[in-house]
């Protein structure tokens, strides 16, 4: 669990890298549970661009150790003590990586709270693909005046000057080895940098649950979006399995993030 002085980092800088999160022998399945997506994964949906990427849900009935990391207390406790006790289990997804960088993006809009564990299946650093962060740049202003710096690969200025490529930003660099998680706000601004054409990532996603006003529209409007792109091959939003969502082992935890998720909008139906 976090001290308070690490809640207070994570809240004023957007981010945290915490070290053997995962055991040796946890990692050995869940990169057993990859590779099994990885054949199963259509490579025809793979997504072009800087990234190169495939990413599948690892809430399948073939990855049932990576699935169960969702309400693996050890990591939801952790956003419990930042998003408070309702926080809910959102997702969780494999991703494989060929491409040499992935462009500067927040994950979210303005008024979603949330964060991210990362776990890299590699050791990474700053020049191998480790995630790149602008620390605080998940506070409002700061965000809107990123917004207005050129960046090459997101919204480029004229010829003569295009702007800042993905390694011009100043950033700090979450290096890490197999075990660590890297955890990060949604609306932290986020790249990475060169690594190899096997980069390998599962990541777990938490939400807070709204409350304000200005936080339901905008759950609304992600949740109308989220089922809209679900149905689209070439995209990192994927459809919830029958699997995850038929609940097998009746985890309480996992009934209620359903009912939240089937309420919010992002859950269609729930097979019986």
């Amino acid at each position: 669990m976090l001290t308070e002085q690490q809640i207070h980092q994570f809240h004023t800088f957007g981010f945290l890298v915490l070290k053997n999160m995962l055991t040796e022998n946890e990692l050995e399945i869940i990169n057993e549970e990859f590779e099994k997506g990885l054949v199963k994964k259509d490579k025809s949906e793979l997504i072009a661009g800087a990234r190169v990427q495939l990413n599948w849900s690892n809430l399948e009935s073939y990855s049932p150790f990576t699935a169960s990391l969702l309400e693996d207390k050890r990591i939801y406790g952790i956003a419990q003590q930042l998003w408070g006790e309702d926080v809910v289990g959102k997702n969780s997804q494999a991703n494989h990586y060929a491409g040499n960088r992935s462009p500067w993006h927040p994950d979210v809009g303005p008024n979603i709270h949330g964060c991210k564990f990362v776990f890299y299946l590699s050791p990474v650093d700053a020049e191998s693909g480790a995630l790149r962060v602008i620390p605080g740049s998940h506070h409002p202003e700061f965000s809107d005046r990123i917004k207005k710096v050129h960046l090459k690969d997101n919204d480029p200025g004229p010829p003569e000057d295009p702007g800042l490529a993905v390694n011009e930003v100043p950033f700090c660099s979450c290096d890490s080895q197999p075990g660590d998680a890297v955890i990060f706000n949604y609306l932290l601004w986020h790249a990475s940098w060169h690594g190899s054409d096997n980069r390998r990532m599962v990541s777990l996603q938490y939400w807070k649950n709204p409350k304000t006003p200005e936080e339901k529209e905008a759950m609304a409007a992600s949740a109308s979006g989220f089922v809209k792109r679900s149905h689209e091959k070439l995209t990192v939003v994927q459809p919830y399995p029958e699997f995850w969502l038929s609940n097998p082992e009746n985890s309480p935890l996992r009934a209620c993030w359903i009912e939240w998720l089937r309420e919010w909008g992002f859950i269609e139906s729930i097979p019986v």
